[in-house]
């Protein structure tokens, strides 16, 4: 059985399939962040970003705050953001390279 890692927590693929925020309640895919309130209970990471974000005193209705919310889940790992910058330059063998060596 595959399984994935999330902080201590092993993850089976049908636990995946039905997860839920314990902070909003929402369905996610992933609980990767880890809650400042307690520093043990795994959230949303749009949760945990306005947790960071309430520790760092951008408060609701910061448009700051507004515009870090709204990158939330959108292609925002690290090999997403560089998934869409090689693709950008339309340049095929970078695109292939990225393809070879990230797949």
């Amino acid at each position: 059985m595959h399984t994935a890692k999330t902080i201590g927590a092993a993850i089976t693929p049908a636990m995946k399939e039905n997860m839920k925020c314990p902070k909003c309640g929402r369905d996610t895919e992933w609980l990767r962040a880890l809650s400042r309130v307690d520093n043990k209970t795994m959230i949303c990471d749009e949760c945990g970003t306005k947790e960071a974000l309430d520790a760092m005193g951008l408060t609701e209705g910061s448009s700051v705050r507004k515009s870090i919310l709204a990158c939330v889940g959108r292609g925002s790992t690290p090999q997403e953001r560089v998934r869409a910058n090689v693709q950008a330059t339309g340049n095929k063998w970078a695109m292939e390279n990225f393809r070879d060596t990230h797949n």
